[in-house]
């Protein structure tokens, strides 16, 4: 089943819409910001919900170096889809999965000593070699060999013919809001770059940076960079600031499916915790937390309904919210609410959504679930449009 869309018409009941022509204007603006480093596009988690397979086909084209995703399986999808460009798995694989990462043509990542032993006898009975980056721990305390060791480490994997180191990096925990420790960590990380290069270890890709530190952090940049959350014109924290030319890529947008009149001290939804204090016109739009909407901005998030802020009221529904429109002219059934996004001279935020919400912004996109319909357009023309079950519609 395919979603046919019409230039006049929208995705059904919740959708939302990817502007590619902002993303690639978001990409050329960190290009210049990293002058001579390579970019990889971090397009984990569905490009942090705003569809991976369409970012990355785009990205592509504007000569983006690498992809970034967090599983094999995300990796696979790409190649599939036709992208040919170096992808790397930044979280660890299973050994189990080493095979496919080399069927596909996955970059794996070695972040403990296990894997490298594991992954150097199966190249050997395959009689064949594999490239892949190596992570270092100097502060996430996740995944990674620890910084204590990494020398150690990367010299027992780099004896291995079979094995070929591609890349070194680590990660920031604290790069948006820790400058003195994000600084300890660029140091020592520069140290351990340069104590192999005196052992003859010269791997191409030095990587650090992440959106943050492409931004706040120059000395973190090295050859490689992996910008995630400004590629989608979002911000990780309130200190970062980007050029007034960064643009939000997403737009989330519902339709009213009822519209009723009610009196005062009418109670709203799920366990009434919400009471109406006068007459009220209350609407029903057609989304809910089970489309990733999140269930902690009942009774404190806002939408809008032509071109005017509306609260919500009472609990959040797995399929639907109610609103208040009583201030807001002819509101009908079929009228457009956008969630996220601007209407007329109004904008509500992913960032204001994450605040009302206590969450990040990367939960607010990264949640917009799989039943929601992903139109991507360039300059508002439609080009193409996935629906529920993943397939894709590109002659619209």
């Amino acid at each position: 089943m395919y979603i046919i869309l019409l230039m006049n018409d929208t995705a059904g009941r919740v959708w939302v819409e990817i502007y590619l022509d902002r993303l690639v204007n978001n990409y050329n603006i960190i290009k210049k910001k990293v002058k001579k480093a390579k970019i990889m596009a971090a397009i984990k988690a569905d490009a942090y919900g705003h569809g991976a397979i369409e970012v990355a086909r785009t990205l592509e084209l504007e000569g983006a170096y690498m992809f970034g995703v967090a599983s094999l399986e995300e990796g696979i999808e790409l190649r599939q889809a036709g992208i040919t460009s170096k992808i790397i798995v930044l979280s660890p694989i299973l050994y189990s999965q080493i095979d496919a990462a080399l069927e596909f043509n996955l970059i794996p990542t070695i972040s403990e000593i296990g894997f490298m032993r594991v992954l150097n006898k199966e190249l050997k009975r395959l009689r064949t070699s594999i490239l892949v980056h190596i992570e270092v721990d100097t502060g996430m305390t996740r995944t990674g060999i620890p910084y204590g060791d990494a020398v150690r480490a990367i010299r027992q994997i780099n004896t291995s013919p079979r094995i070929k180191i591609d890349g070194i990096f680590s990660h920031f925990p604290l790069a948006d809001n820790d400058g003195a420790f994000t600084k300890k960590q660029i140091k020592e990380f520069s140290v351990l770059i340069r104590n192999l290069r005196k052992l003859k270890i010269k791997p191409p890709l030095v990587h650090l940076a992440n959106s943050s530190g492409v931004f706040m952090h120059t000395a973190s940049h090295f050859n490689l960079v992996r910008p995630g959350i400004a590629l989608y014109g979002l911000t990780s924290s309130p200190i970062i600031r980007y050029a007034k030319s960064f643009l939000p890529v997403m737009t989330l947008k519902s339709k009213v499916v009822n519209v009723r009149n009610v009196e005062a001290h009418t109670p709203i939804s799920y366990n009434h915790t919400f009471m109406t204090e006068r007459k009220s016109k209350i609407a029903t739009i057609s989304v809910g937390y089970g489309d990733g909407y999140p269930r902690t901005l009942s009774n404190s998030g806002d939408v809008l309904v032509r071109g005017k802020r509306a609260p919500i009221v009472g609990t959040v529904c797995m399929d639907l919210i109610m609103i208040d429109v009583s201030d807001i002219p002819n509101v009908k059934i079929g009228d457009i609410v956008t969630l996220i996004g601007k209407d007329g001279h109004e904008e509500i935020t992913a960032e204001e959504c994450a605040q009302k919400a206590h969450t990040i912004v990367y939960e607010i996109t990264s949640g917009i679930g799989p039943r929601v319909a992903r139109v991507f357009k360039c300059r508002d023309q439609i080009i193409s449009v996935r629906n529920l079950l993943g397939r894709w519609r590109n002659d619209i």
